[in-house]
Parts: structure tokens; sequence; C-alpha cells
């Protein structure tokens, strides 16, 4: 009887720590997703085909926002809400004709008008640890930590950039675990009437 009461109290005492470890390590509570208006725009910063894919997760999620890889700075006023998606790609640079200092050049001046305009600016990282390579972290570092909102593919951050970002700027930041769920994210951000 005296080792099965030990064994009781061993096994709750390991329970409560494991507890108390649960909630010391686990993450902030998520900020809530933040409402957006239309007109939006997407567009690529790096050229990856995730500029794309966003473009397509909006269709399906009933949002329309115009797409543009290239959106020249200027046309930025025509929008309320402006997705900069940041990936790096080779083979975009090249289709495209730019490198990476004429897109980090880009990147800086969406930022730039977006804020004298007041337009609301979420950057979204949804090309997980393979986009996360220097180039591609030479980009955020261009407009991450002025955007109002970030979208993030938790396979991206497993450094914990963006969760440090948010922290140090106060941006609000969505981690998603699979990048169907950027759908769902969408619709949040802009509910149907």
């Amino acid at each position: 009887m005296s080792s099965m009461r030990t064994w009781r109290l061993t096994l709750s005492a390991i329970l409560t720590w494991v507890m108390v470890a649960a909630f010391l390590v686990a993450p902030a509570q998520a900020a809530p997703v933040p409402k957006a208006q239309v007109p939006g725009a997407i567009t690529s910063l790096g050229q990856s085909p995730d500029g794309y894919t966003l473009s397509t997760l909006a269709k399906r999620s009933k949002v329309t926002l115009d797409y543009s890889s290239l959106l020249p700075p200027k046309d930025t006023v025509k929008y309320k809400t402006l997705f900069i998606v940041v990936g790096a790609s080779l083979k975009g640079f090249g289709s495209a004709g730019v490198n990476l200092d004429s897109e980090i050049s880009r990147g800086k001046e969406l930022i730039k008008i977006a804020k004298e305009k007041k337009i609301f600016t979420v950057v979204v990282h949804i090309g997980g640890e393979g986009r996360r390579e220097s180039m591609s972290n030479m980009l955020l570092d261009a407009v991450a930590g002025q955007a109002d909102y970030l979208i993030v593919l938790e396979a991206g951050n497993a450094d914990d950039y963006f969760t440090k970002l948010s922290n140090e700027k106060k941006i609000p930041l969505t981690l998603v675990k699979n990048v169907l769920d950027v759908q769902n994210v969408l619709k949040e951000m802009f509910p149907v009437k």
C-alpha cells in the first residue's frame, strides 16, 4: 500500500511539473487577425512563386485582390491593403529581369509609400524553411519590421525570426501550420458581408 501511495504521489508530482512546464514554454496567445479593406493588391518581393500562391488562395477564399509580381511602388496608392510576399528565387529574378538589389530597393519604396498613404501592409512568408536563405532574409530585413501584420508558415519560423520581430516591433503575427490555412486567415481579414 505504501509503495502504491508513493507511486501515486510521484506520478502526481510529475504531471504537475509537466503542466507547469508546458505553461511556461507555451507561445503567447496569438493576436486576433486584423480586419483589412479592399481594394487590395499582392506583390512578390524576390519573385518566388509564393506571391502567385497567395493570389490563388485569395481566389479560393472569395477575396478579390489584384496580383502583380512586380507591382510598381507608385501603384500602391490605388489600394487600401498591400500584401508583400517575400521569397527569393534566382529563376524568378531572371524571368522578371530584376536582381536582389533592385528588389530590396523596390521593397523599401513599397513600404515607404504604404506608410505615407496609410495603406495596411501585410508581409507574408509562406515559402517555409526553403525560402529562409540569405537572399530571402535580406528581403525580409528590408520590409518585415515595418509591416502592419505578418502571416508566416511555421516551418519558416524555426529560428523565431518572426516571433522576435513581432514582439520587438509590436506587429501582430499569425503562424500557420499549412499553406492552405492562409485561406482561413484571409476570410477573417476580409469578412464577407
